[in-house]
């Protein structure tokens, strides 16, 4: 009986994984930019832009960044919207 000449031909194999691998990650890759990623932050818009100083010397510059933070807390909670978040939780419970 002759003796096949098989040298060579793990190179096909890891060829064929490789190629494999590459559909599948493809394929995942695609799927993922295809979902909505809305976040928060890009639903939140500011309609001003507000000048924080770059170093706190006085009484006035702290109620300068506490306005600014009341702003945006204000600005935050008025974007979310926890109803998906909380369904998500009751249905894993």
């Amino acid at each position: 009986m002759k003796k096949l000449n098989q040298s060579g031909s793990h190179v096909i194999g890891l060829a064929l994984l490789v190629l494999a691998l590459g559909v599948v990650g493809f394929t995942g890759y695609k799927v993922h930019q295809s979902q909505d990623k809305t976040t928060v932050a890009s639903k939140v818009t500011t309609t001003a832009k507000v000048v924080v100083p770059a170093s706190i010397t006085g009484v006035t510059d702290l109620q300068d960044v506490s306005q600014v933070l009341d702003q945006s807390s204000a600005q935050l909670n008025s974007g979310l919207n926890d109803s998906q978040l909380n369904a998500d939780l009751n249905s894993m419970l």
